[in-house]
């Protein structure tokens, strides 16, 4: 019996694994940064900013009520639930291994 549960963890383990490496995949299509809305002669802007070594970058993405923000906001909802969901499995992983190593 415990042999089975072992193969079923291990099983559970390797697709939670594969999981993982799609999902990371997935997340390396996204541009990284965060979304700012800058304030210029009372009218709003959108960009993303990030970090290069020691030096702030933005790129402009456009008018805060363009289709080009809007984009970018869906596109940045999509990365952070993706990013959760790595945490997760990652999570999940620890948890499995822990299972694993108790009927080792």
């Amino acid at each position: 019996m415990d042999s089975v549960l072992k193969s079923v963890l291990e099983e559970e383990l390797k697709r939670n694994l594969q999981k993982q490496r799609v999902f990371s995949d997935e997340l390396n299509k996204y541009p990284k940064g965060s979304l700012v809305v800058v304030k210029i002669h009372g009218d709003q802007y959108l960009y993303r900013k990030f970090r290069e070594g020691k030096k702030i970058i933005s790129n402009y993405i456009g008018p805060i009520k363009s289709e080009e923000a809007e984009r970018a906001y869906k596109a940045r909802e999509k990365y952070i639930k993706l990013k959760q969901d790595v945490k997760d499995l990652k999570e999940e992983e620890l948890k499995l291994r822990k299972a694993i190593h108790a009927y080792g």
